[in-house]
């Protein structure tokens, strides 16, 4: 009888989140990144940038509330963020 409310609850769930389209778009988001702040290989990590509501820039690997307008940067690992010095450059 347990068996049957669980599914009955996960079925209204499940419908609340279709039917309603915040939901939906929060729950797609969601699961496309699910596990994207490190990529299989560990080489990429996904960051989210936004403005609190002082203007002041936030940024963090968890997403920011629903309503908040953000950026998505994703930095890679095994990429040189420095110039190539001089004795290097093939030029």
């Amino acid at each position: 009888m347990r068996l049957f409310w669980l599914l009955i609850a996960l079925v209204l769930a499940g419908l609340i989140v279709y039917l309603n389209p915040d939901y939906k778009a929060r729950l797609q988001e969601l699961v496309s990144d699910a596990g994207s702040t490190l990529s299989p290989a560990g080489k990429t990590i996904r960051l989210y940038k936004w403005r609190d509501a002082e203007g002041r820039w936030q940024i963090s690997d968890q997403l920011p509330p629903a309503d908040i307008d953000y950026e998505t940067l994703d930095y890679h690992k095994d990429v040189n963020v420095l110039p190539l010095p001089p004795q290097l450059q093939n030029d």
